[in-house]
């Protein structure tokens, strides 16, 4: 007879904790950085994995007494060795990572530095404050130890015209997250495809909305007009709404100030008949955050879908639900494009898989999902997935 828990004579494995979760994601973080370079502060690093400062802290000191990592007083974390010693026939690929960098570039960071680690390419970090000559001469020292290539996963909107800038001094090319005049040949996807995606998936969530009876879709986003991206998603926005003849409902928000707070007491007018397609995670935490102030509750309430999937989405009080990038996707392709620049060749891709909704608690669409249901929505991948 077996017993409770144990099949086949084996024991049903163990779940980490928050804090050793995070342990492990730091750990392979610091592989991917050179000795002595700094950290991202521990709050940058709790906003990333969606935990507390002091969840962090107690992941940092199982690798502080390792003596993986270091920490100077008033001047942060550093480096200071690597658990395995890099192999001296491993290719060198550069990553620079902005230090402005949000929950989805940091993510991709790590996607980026698996995947090279998994074809034998040593990854080496740069983290940046600008396109500028101190970037310039970081570059310069990584291209001297043999760094042929280099990846930027991310860079803040409104910056394109210092990083095409940036390209033209560069010593070694680098492949890019978008489209930049003149430098379309180092963008991982091909530019005519760039943001499409995007701009299907948020069509997709229109119609998904009103096949679960929403009355009113609105669109919440950053105050950001140089996004492409952002672009992208508000044309299919409108486009999807008038086309359905219902009235557009859209805020783009600033990142300080009251401005959330004000708009949730705005949109609670709506109570009970709301559904929220939003341009990332963050907005649509903030957003639930300021909606629970006045005592409104996903999906009750508002229904509301998030974008990037990243780790504050998963441990949200309730899981949001989000449309899942593939990062391994853009990751990969990140890399081969900087490889074949390197070689004076152009890799991009020509094709972009599906993006994934994942059905968690607070866009309403639980248990409502058919093969029916899925037909309705080509181009989107719907997953549920159960609180764990």
């Amino acid at each position: 007879m077996q017993q409770q828990g144990i099949t086949n004579g084996t024991l049903p494995k163990a779940r980490q904790l928050k804090y050793q979760q995070v342990e492990t994601e730091v750990r392979k973080l610091a592989e991917t950085l050179p000795v002595n370079a700094k950290m991202p502060t521990e709050r940058e690093l709790a906003a990333n994995y969606g935990c507390s400062v002091l969840t962090v802290r107690k992941g940092l000191k199982v690798l502080a007494d390792e003596g993986i990592i270091r920490r100077r007083m008033g001047s942060g974390t550093f480096i200071a060795r690597h658990s395995v010693a890099p192999l001296p026939a491993m290719r060198l690929l550069g990553l620079l990572t902005h230090s402005k960098s949000d929950a989805y570039a940091y993510q991709l960071l790590q996607s980026i530095g698996h995947a090279a680690l998994e074809q034998s390419i040593q990854p080496r970090s740069l983290w940046i404050k600008g396109f500028d000559n101190d970037t310039r001469r970081q570059i310069e020292m990584l291209a001297r130890e043999g760094c042929t290539a280099f990846v930027l996963p991310w860079f803040p909107p409104g910056k394109e015209n210092q990083v095409r800038e940036f390209l033209h001094d560069s010593p070694v090319p680098v492949s890019l997250p978008q489209p930049i005049p003149g430098f379309e040949r180092f963008c991982f996807v091909e530019p005519q495809l760039f943001g499409r995606p995007s701009a299907q998936v948020v069509e997709m969530l229109v119609r998904y909305f009103s096949l679960l009876g929403s009355e009113h879709i609105a669109f919440i986003g950053p105050d950001a007009p140089h996004s492409t991206i952002l672009q992208c998603q508000l044309v299919a926005y409108t486009s999807a709404m008038s086309r359905q003849q219902r009235p557009v409902i859209c805020q783009l928000v600033a990142q300080q100030g009251r401005t959330m707070d004000e708009l949730a007491k705005r949109w609670s007018v709506y109570r009970g008949k709301l559904a929220v397609i939003s341009y990332d995670d963050e907005h649509a935490l903030r957003l639930m955050t300021a909606m629970h102030k006045i005592g409104l509750s996903a999906p009750e309430d508002f229904r509301i879908v998030g974008f990037n999937n990243t780790e504050a989405s998963r441990f949200s009080d309730p899981p949001l639900s989000t449309v899942a990038q593939n990062y391994d996707f853009i990751s990969e392709w990140l890399i081969r494009n900087a490889l074949a620049s390197a070689e004076g060749r152009v890799e991009q891709a020509s094709e972009i898989p599906n993006c994934n909704l994942l059905i968690r608690a607070t866009c309403g669409g639980a248990g409502h999902v058919d093969d029916t249901f899925r037909a309705q929505l080509p181009g989107l991948t719907l997953v549920e997935e159960t609180a764990k």
